[in-house]
């Protein structure tokens, strides 16, 4: 599997058509080594229906809908260390004086 598929540069390029390199735009190709990799940014949810529970089932219904993509401002790329010279990519909250 590519690193393109999941890419945040690839995503960002099916939501506006923006693409810093051509081959973030070539929806049918995919790398597997890229000097531009970033990690698809997770999405904020928002419930649809205070009276359900947030989570369940899901072939019952969607229970939670799209509201944001965070800012670079709100969260951080963090590298764990996962097995030998492998790393887990995360993104974490930024601690803010809230």
């Amino acid at each position: 599997m590519g690193l393109c598929f999941r890419c945040e540069h690839r995503a960002k390029f099916l939501e506006d058509g923006h693409a810093p390199r051509c081959e973030c735009g070539d929806i049918k190709l995919s790398v597997s080594s890229c000097y531009m990799y970033i990690p698809v940014k997770p999405c904020i949810t928002i419930p649809r229906d205070l009276e359900r529970p947030r989570f369940g089932p899901t072939f019952i219904s969607a229970r939670e809908e799209f509201h944001r993509v965070p800012g670079d401002h709100e969260i951080k790329l963090r590298l764990n260390k996962f097995h030998n010279n492998e790393v887990l990519l995360l993104y974490e909250k930024v601690k803010n004086d809230e």
